[in-house]
């Protein structure tokens, strides 16, 4: 059973992979855990169990030394977010958890529906070059053009488990409801299984969750965000 510990678990290792492979770094500040990524510029708190100022306010002068544009805050439902209030920060898109079982009969009949606008690592994103290999990223083309990029990852961690999660999903505008999504999914979750996944998990935003239901994932718990623009 995938858990919503795992999902913020393995969630935390996709963003602090993502800070490995392009410059960033981890650290924490008061029983809080962040997460800087220079490539986006967000400084990221990943599911503190309780906000302080003692660890709040250190992050937040990190962030603006560090020309940050957003600082967010990932939590469980069930932490309080007043605290963050109090220094501007706002509410922000709730995540859909949601997991999907992975066996040999659904991979054998993903791969007989694969889409020849699908490949994987092609070409090769940041985090595909960890070592050992941790995630793979679907690439869509349409007329030579990327039409739309999604990674599979499988931390070292939780490979006990056998958990696999699906980050980053994105589908050009002019190319979504024309089955690359779906096509995506089908090629990483034999990726993942592959590599020994028997679940596959992933966070979507109300909006997107659609795509993900059609192919099977089931919600299993609700998160919160909150988020806070620094003056450029």
């Amino acid at each position: 059973m995938v858990t919503l510990a795992d999902c913020q678990r393995t969630q935390h290792a996709w963003f602090k992979a993502l800070a490995e492979s392009t410059g960033g770094r981890s650290f924490g500040t008061h029983q809080m855990e962040w997460v800087w990524l220079p490539k986006t510029r967000e400084m990221l708190c990943m599911f503190p169990t309780e906000i302080t100022e003692a660890g709040l306010l250190p992050a937040l002068a990190e962030a603006q030394r560090r020309g940050a544009a957003v600082v967010g805050v990932w939590m469980n439902a069930a932490v309080k977010g007043a605290m963050l209030a109090q220094h501007r920060f706002e509410p922000g898109w709730q995540p859909w958890w949601m997991t999907l079982p992975l066996d040999l009969e659904g991979v054998v009949a993903a791969s007989e529906q694969a889409d020849p606008r699908v490949v994987i690592n092609d070409p090769v994103g940041e985090v595909c070059v960890l070592e050992p290999r941790q995630a793979w990223l679907a690439t869509a083309r349409v007329d030579g053009e990327v039409a739309g990029q999604c990674y599979a990852y499988m931390p070292q961690g939780e490979r006990k488990k056998n958990l696999a999660g699906i980050f980053d999903m994105e589908v050009a505008p002019e190319h979504r409801r024309t089955g690359l999504g779906t096509a995506m999914l089908h090629k990483l979750s034999e990726a993942a299984f592959d590599a020994g996944a028997e679940h596959l998990l992933l966070n979507a935003t109300p909006l997107g969750q659609r795509l993900y239901k059609n192919f099977g994932f089931e919600l299993i718990g609700k998160g919160q965000t909150w988020w806070y623009h620094l003056p450029q």
